[in-house]
């Protein structure tokens, strides 16, 4: 499988999305982010989403122009209109205000609305613990529906993840941010591209019939929540509080998106800095003391396997299937770059 730098893939997206018509900083972040994703382990949402933007830009879902902007506030809270811009761009902008605001009052709650799709959630919550931050955050369904309720044969919501990240001075920041279907959609990309079989108990195919084929997804399937009924309940709580509670509805697009909610606290709203990041490393230091269970080498935080693929893929590399490529090249054509032919020291 090829292998590629991380300021390779880097320039590659700058180039396409400087070209499909974004803003030279906005392809910046949106290139900072997918190779963010790629260095954590989640190439789910990485180059691959490169053709589903450009797509998207096509059909009106991204305008690569736009910029967010503020249409209500107070001292600890916003509305953030995106504008459709994208999702990365939007999802910076409202985490900047969210970390802004809770760094001067204590707390602040932001609603996003006409954002499109952000990938993945820790790189916002992980860019507010970087500034001693706590952050929430958590999106509905913003695609077709597919993903099945506990109890239902057909699909409602999408993958709905939730994120939240405390922030760690002395290590990996702690983070969870997980979809609240049993397999998030763009792992099953992921696994159609390797021309690998899903885990069992993920998904259904158009029929109702259990299948670990992910082409089944594509061809009308659709995933089950984890956990049975409490992955259920996690992703209505993330469609309520991203829809509803946001008051998305009432700022419709090309295709109905659900908008997404934030929450965020600096650390040391309860206590001293000092004592807050003493007390983490207490109960950090006690939880990985834990003797691991056969077949584990460690007892790991959330946010860890990240960290250590981080420093893997730093040294070696990112591995890209030649589908992926393929397909990130046929995208670029339709933008005037081969990106085969880029001088990547440029």
């Amino acid at each position: 499988m090829p292998t590629y730098s991380p300021s390779h893939l880097n320039h590659v997206i700058e180039v396409i999305f400087s070209a499909a018509g974004a803003k030279k900083q906005d392809a910046l972040q949106i290139a900072d982010i997918l190779v963010a994703n790629h260095l954590a382990g989640h190439d789910s949402h990485g180059i691959l989403r490169i053709p589903e933007y450009l797509q998207s830009i096509l059909d009106g879902e991204i305008d690569p122009k736009a910029d967010p902007e503020i249409i209500q506030e107070t001292p600890t809270s916003a509305v953030v209109k995106g504008n459709w811009s994208f999702g990365q761009v939007v999802g910076n902008y409202a985490t900047d205000i969210a970390i802004e605001k809770a760094l001067a009052m204590g707390v602040c709650a932001v609603s996003v609305v006409q954002a499109a799709h952000t990938g993945r959630l820790a790189v916002f919550t992980e860019r507010a613990a970087a500034k001693d931050v706590v952050m929430f955050m958590t999106i509905g369904t913003v695609d077709r529906p597919m993903t099945a309720p506990y109890g239902g044969a057909a699909p409602f919501f999408g993958t709905n993840p939730i994120a939240i990240t405390l922030p760690n001075q002395e290590g990996p920041h702690v983070t969870l941010d997980f979809a609240t279907s049993a397999i998030a959609a763009g792992k099953i990309k992921v696994a159609k591209a390797k021309h690998e079989s899903l885990p069992p108990d993920c998904l259904l195919d158009k029929h109702g019939n259990p299948s670990t084929n992910p082409s089944d997804f594509f061809d009308g399937g659709f995933m089950l929540p984890f956990g049975g009924h409490k992955g259920y309940a996690l992703a209505v709580m993330a469609e309520l509080m991203s829809g509803p509670l946001v008051g998305s509805e009432y700022f419709p697009g090309v295709t109905q998106r659900s908008g997404i909610f934030i929450f965020a606290m600096k650390a040391s709203l309860f206590q001293p800095m000092e004592k807050y990041n003493q007390a983490l490393q207490k109960t950090r230091k006690k939880i990985k003391a834990i003797p691991p269970a056969k077949g584990f080498q460690e007892v790991l935080l959330p946010g860890e396997p990240e960290f250590l693929m981080l420093q893997k893929r730093i040294k070696q590399g990112i591995e890209v299937p030649s589908d992926t490529w393929g397909a990130v090249k046929k995208a670029g054509l339709t933008v005037g770059v081969d990106i085969d032919q880029l001088d990547i020291d440029s």
